[in-house]
């Protein structure tokens, strides 16, 4: 039997407390609060008995996988994140307030990442530095690995800067891909409560070209004002993160979505 001694308090301490906030968070889930204490025994029993010691090294370049997932809701779940955009493609930029969808999508996908790895899953990131890739590329990452889940990050545009708000796209012909979108839409939401975009779905090939079910997540619009102010806020950032995740333990744990969602062809842009 593995000993511990005082040396491990600070760990037993940190365990207690993510065990607290897991009880706290997981029975406001669909799961119910019996599935909130199984799920807080597992990741309070995992961190305590993995200790203390040295953080696992972030993958490679191109299609890299993260540190290692702690015991969590989303614990042998594989979700592929994609910045959109990279290189040559900078993306919808917004120049006066230093705002370059490329850079943002980048920074939104290592806070995704963190909070996925917060909730057990393994995360691989299509790019984890200003590298272009194509579409088809970056969908093939995805199939190949055998994910799970798909998630693209993207920053929205539009020629009036009346338009705003996050939302959520999913390949039309996916019934599973329109829940996964329903599910983070609802999520993003309470964020900015004016905000009453609904999840669409949308021709985007990312989306047609992945195995899994799979969605595109525009974080606010550039060329908005009240976005513009929201996107440039790191809370705002760690915000749409920890919802994309709640999003995703609610799906896979067989959630539905409380709003409907329009069907339909949707957005007709590729990216």
């Amino acid at each position: 039997m593995r000993r511990y001694s005082v040396r491990h308090a600070p760990a037993a301490a940190g365990a207690l407390l993510l065990f607290l906030l897991v009880v706290v968070a997981a029975a406001n889930t669909d799961g119910g609060p019996l599935d909130a204490w199984r799920l807080a025994q597992d990741t309070w029993v995992g961190a305590l008995l993995q200790g203390p010691g040295p953080r696992n090294a972030p993958g490679d370049v191109r299609g890299g996988r993260g540190p290692q997932a702690a015991p969590g809701p989303l614990r042998g779940v594989h979700v592929v994140v994609d910045p959109g955009h990279g290189g040559r493609d900078r993306g919808a930029c917004h120049f006066p307030s230093a705002l370059i969808e490329k850079e943002i999508n980048l920074d939104m996908a290592f806070r995704l990442e963190a909070a996925l790895l917060a909730a057990g899953a393994t995360v691989s990131l299509t790019r984890r530095d200003d590298t272009f890739l194509t579409l088809d590329e970056r969908a093939q990452l995805a199939n190949e690995r055998g994910a799970h889940l798909f998630i693209s990050l993207h920053v929205n545009r539009y020629p009036s800067p009346e338009c705003f708000g996050a939302q959520t796209f999913y390949w039309p012909d996916s019934e599973e891909s329109r829940r996964l979108a329903l599910l983070i839409q609802e999520e993003l939401l309470p964020l900015y409560p004016p905000n009453y975009r609904q999840a669409l779905p949308g021709d985007y090939r990312v989306l047609r070209a992945t195995h899994m079910p799979a969605a595109l997540v525009e974080i606010g619009f550039v060329t908005s004002p009240v976005d513009r102010e929201l996107i440039a806020r790191d809370d705002y950032r760690d915000q749409v993160a920890a919802a994309i995740a709640a999003a995703c333990i609610r799906f896979m744990r067989g959630g539905s979505p409380r709003r409907g969602g329009r069907r339909g062809r949707g957005a007709l842009a590729g990216k």
